[in-house]
Formats: C-alpha cells, sequence, structure tokens
C-alpha cells in the first residue's frame, strides 16, 4: 500500500465513482451530476464520506478501510465456522481466503467488489453463529446485523438485493421456529430496504426520477444480440426495441423489457449467449478463454504467467496457444468441480453442514444468474469470491479423500464436540 502510486489504483469503473464523488464534494449529497444516476450513487457516497476525514489521503483512506474490512470479515467467518465440526479445516480455509492475491489486493481498488465480498462474508458468519447458538439472547442483534450488511452491499450495488431475499429465504426455511422465522424475513428484507429506498429518495431530489440507476437496461443489451456472444465487448447489431413514451426516447426500463421479450422469442440465441456468458463469468484473469474487465486487477502487475508472456514471442505463443487453452479450460472446469464437489458434501451432511453449503451457494448462484442475463464477465464473480474459494477447499478435501482412501467422508468431531 505504501509503495503504490496514491496508494491505491482505480478498478474498472473507477474513473465514474471518482467522477460522483467530485460532484458530491462540489453540490452535497444531492448532487444532480448525471454519472450519479446513471450508477448507483451509494458507492460514491461512501468515499464521500471518507472526503470529511481527509480528501488529500483520499485514496489511503480507501485502501485501508477496505483491507481492514475484509481483513475483519475472514477473521469472524473463520471464527463462527469454528464453532461447528468444520474447524479442523480453518486454518486452509483462511489462509486461502485471506491470502488470495486478487481478493487481497482488490482491497487497495477503487470498486464495490472486495466491500461487498467482505459484506457476503460477515453475513454468513452472522447467520452461522445464529444457527449455531443454544441460546436466543442475541437472536435480535444477529438478524438486524445480517440487514445492516445486506443494507451495506445493496447500497453499493443494487443487484444484491435479490441476493439479500435469496439468503434471508434460504434462512428462514432452514429455522424451524416459526416465530424466528418471521423475525428473519421481516428484519432482513426491513432493514435492508433501507438502502434502496435512500438511493431512490436521493435520485427523486435530485433529478426528479423515482429511480435507483439508469444502467441495467443498457448492460443487458450488451450481452444480448445475434452476432454477439455476450461479454462486455459488443458485436453486431443491437438489439431492436422502440420507446413508448411521447418523447420518443428509449429509457432504460424500455431497453430492459425489449431484451426479455428478445431472450424469450429467441430461445436458440439465449442458450448460445447463455454458454458463452458462462464461461466468461468462470474464466481466469488471464490467458486465451479470459474475458471481462479485470484489466486493473492488481495481481496482474505481478502475475508470473503475465511476465512470462510478456518476456518472449514464443512464451506468448505458448500461453496464448493451444496449450494455454486446455490449460484454462482445466482450470474453469476444475474449479467448477472443486465447488460444486464441497457443496454437495456439505449438502449430504444435513443438518447445520446443508445449511452453510446452502448459504454459501446462494450468492455465487444469483450472481452467476444475473451474469446470465446481463454480461459475461469474471468481474462479477469477485464479490462472492471468498464463498466460492471456501467450498472449493472443502471441494479439494472431498476429493483428496477419495483418492487416498476411496470414501468422501472426511473424519470430523461431532457438532457436540465441536462446540
Amino acid at each position: 500500500m505504501a509503495s503504490t502510486p496514491d496508494h491505491g489504483w482505480l478498478g474498472a469503473d473507477g474513473e465514474s465513482y471518482m467522477s460522483g464523488v467530485d460532484g458530491l464534494i462540489s453540490q452535497g449529497y444531492f448532487s444532480n451530476k448525471e454519472i450519479l444516476s446513471y450508477w448507483p450513487a451509494g458507492y460514491p457516497i461512501l468515499i464521500w464520506l471518507l472526503t470529511k476525514v481527509s480528501l488529500i489521503n483520499l485514496k489511503w483512506l480507501i485502501s485501508l478501510t477496505q483491507s481492514f474490512f475484509y481483513a475483519y470479515s475472514s477473521f469472524y467467518f473463520a471464527k463462527q465456522l469454528s464453532r461447528t465440526s468444520l474447524r479442523k479445516w480453518i486454518i486452509p480455509i483462511l489462509v486461502i481466503i485471506s491470502f488470495n492475491p486478487t481478493l487481497s489486493f482488490s482491497s487497495l481498488l477503487v470498486g464495490y467488489e472486495n466491500p461487498i465480498a467482505s459484506c457476503m462474508l460477515m453475513t454468513i458468519g452472522l447467520i452461522i453463529k445464529f444457527k449455531a447458538s443454544k441460546t436466543g439472547t442475541r437472536d435480535l442483534r444477529l438478524i438486524c446485523g445480517v440487514g445492516f450488511f445486506a443494507a451495506l452491499a445493496s447500497f453499493m450495488q443494487p443487484r444484491w438485493i435479490l441476493t439479500s431475499v435469496v439468503i434471508s429465504a434460504i434462512w428462514a426455511i432452514t429455522t424451524a421456529n416459526k416465530k424466528q422465522q418471521v423475525l428473519i424475513l421481516s428484519l432482513v428484507i426491513g432493514v435492508m430496504a433501507i438502502a434502496p429506498l435512500a438511493l431512490i429518495q436521493r435520485n427523486s431530489v435530485a433529478f426528479q426520477k423515482n429511480i435507483i440507476s439508469t444502467n441495467l437496461g443498457i448492460t443487458m443489451s450488451i450481452g444480448a444480440g445475434p452476432e454477439t456472444t455476450g461479454g462486455y465487448n459488443h458485436t453486431g447489431p443491437n438489439v431492436p426495441c422502440e420507446s413508448n413514451s411521447a418523447t420518443g426516447k428509449v429509457s432504460d426500463s424500455d431497453l430492459t423489457k425489449c431484451v426479455l421479450k428478445w431472450y424469450v422469442k429467441n430461445p436458440l440465441e439465449t442458450f448460445r449467449l447463455s454458454f458463452y456468458k458462462s464461461l466468461y463469468f468462470w474464466s481466469p484473469w488471464v490467458g486465451p478463454l479470459a474475458n471481462g474487465t479485470m484489466a486493473r486487477n492488481p495481481w496482474r502487475k505481478i502475475d508470473p504467467i503475465v511476465k512470462l508472456a510478456s518476456n518472449s514471442h514464443a512464451a506468448n505463443n505458448l500461453i496464448n496457444g493451444n496449450v494455454g487453452k486446455l490449460t484454462s479450460a482445466i482450470w474453469v472446469f476444475g474449479g467448477i468441480l472443486l465447488l460444486t464437489s464441497g457443496f454437495f458434501w456439505l449438502v449430504s451432511k444435513g443438518g447445520l453442514f446443508k445449511d452453510i453449503g446452502l448459504l454459501a451457494m446462494a450468492p455465487i448462484a444469483v450472481s452467476y444468474l444475473i451474469s446470465l442475463g446481463t454480461i459475461g464477465d469474471h468481474r462479477f464473480r469477485l464479490p462472492t469470491m471468498p464463498l466460492s474459494l471456501f467450498l472449493q477447499v472443502l471441494g479439494a478435501i472431498v476429493v483428496y479423500r477419495r483418492i487416498k482412501t476411496g470414501s468422501f467422508s472426511p473424519t470430523f468431531e461431532t457438532d457436540a464436540q465441536a462446540r
């Protein structure tokens, strides 16, 4: 951090967020700078609050805040796992999550991905604490805590509204007590709803529009069309769309409806695009299969594969040729195999294991499905990457156990012993 220029980097949309911060600095909370309506204003507002501490050292403050948040959330998640029979594997889980270079370095980026990853770890950690606890004295605080981190994530990226609803629904369904089910659904969704309502209220005053942002339809249209492959770089004609308004201007909601109708009317194209978007979502950061907006990933600055490819023409041909394609494909499908192995093993164990597996997989699945509806971009899996790494570590243990002993069942302490 100390050796980095300005002590931080701009992420994929860093200029847009900082432009929004400039508008907030000059005009205040209800700034009508256009970028604050196109992109969700939540993340720029949080950065703007840091400028009240120091404007000169802003990137330093962003890096420190996000780094401490990610460090603590990783610790808290591991601490709650230690309350279960998974405690035997806490060290490899914590090391992989904490020291993954992309995740740890992304805390230095101006971007919402790392803070949302931290929110996901805190959310699942709080739910595990709720489920592992034998007393109900802290139920209300834990539920409100989950609602707070759901609100924080939704404030930065409104797509997390859906993720939060799914998590709270799974949490409620896997809780036997009817009173607690009602509390979970009402409090989590109620507290979480404060964030999008605050953004709508801000934009209502600033732009006289009851909106959160206006980039959903545009993002969806980039990933749709008869000749494109569903990635960020759109090719071929756009999905046709006409406005129903008197002005004749196609709005973001018009675009959203047009793209959804196009998907329904073109099922074969929808299937084709879903295949490519799936490949892009799970693709590596570098190599011939890489596709997305992770060019500013700080890990790429010291990635040995990137350095090797830049050293010679022969090395570049090797990495980006058939050997590189085969290696990348093994990496993609191997990662998915470990992820699903860890998930299905947890589910097969039942009880608290099953609940943890469902809760960890839910944000990953929702992010993937949203990617299918918008664009295929490997950056979209970054906010849920700690959870996918957690499942992959368990998957690696399960596969290793299978190879070594022929059994899928690692030896664990009983829940009673673990507690």
